[in-house]
């Protein structure tokens, strides 16, 4: 092969390495979720440092002050997880992608108070009917009184609040989304119980307080299509 060839052979072989090179670039890593991290790395509160709660967690940056996000284990629906709280694992279930319960509490040791607070998703089914469920929250909690309406442009809440002799708080109430939104309807029951956590000491729970704290994470939940 003459100098001329041999010039030309290294010229094409350069320029075919040099696209190659232009065509491929390194692939940027996913960003880690809260469960692929290491807990070290994670805010040191009990929704990061609990195992079975950090599974739950959408990131480590706060939504607003003292909530992060929590997405459902079914990818139903995201809402504001208070920090201070844990999710309990033996109290959650889920059925494919109709039906999941969660159960998350916690105590504020400085105000004396404990809460515990559920919710449970469905898909079609009872969301359907709300007056049905509505009727047996009615039952279920000895609720005498009006339902609270409140309607956005994602969903239809009901709820009810009382107070016991004893001091305790309930607030209990179904959420349901627009079907505007959904091709079938998917609702939320949840209920919320304050208590004293030493009953011996007053906690002076207060009802119109706990009905707009627990109003705060319900009319956050956003259901995801």
């Amino acid at each position: 092969m003459d100098k001329s060839k041999t010039l030309l052979a290294v010229v094409i072989a350069m320029m075919l390495g040099g696209c190659g090179q232009m065509g491929s670039s390194p692939e940027e890593e996913p960003e880690k979720t809260p469960a692929e991290m290491d807990p070290a790395d994670l805010p040191q509160i009990s929704a990061f440092q609990k195992d079975f709660s950090r599974q739950f967690m959408e990131s480590t940056e706060q939504v607003e002050e003292g909530y992060y996000l929590l997405r459902s284990g079914i990818d139903a629906f995201t809402i504001y997880f208070p920090e201070e709280a844990t999710l309990m694992e033996n109290a959650y279930g889920s059925d494919g992608d109709h039906y999941e319960k969660l159960r998350f509490v916690y105590e504020n040791d400085n105000e004396n108070r404990g809460y515990t607070i559920d919710f449970q998703y469905n898909l079609g089914g009872n969301a359907t009917r709300p007056d049905w469920k509505l009727d047996g929250l009615r039952k279920k909690w000895s609720y005498e009184g009006e339902w609270n309406k409140i309607e956005n442009e994602q969903s239809l809440l009901y709820y009810g609040a009382k107070q016991e002799d004893s001091g305790t708080v309930m607030i209990f109430g179904y959420n349901i989304s627009s079907t505007e939104d959904h091709e079938e309807p998917k609702a939320i029951e949840f209920s919320q119980m304050v208590t004293c956590i030493d009953e011996s000491a007053d906690c002076n729970l207060d009802l119109e307080k706990e009905e707009r704290y627990v109003l705060k994470w319900v009319k956050s939940i956003s259901f995801i299509n």
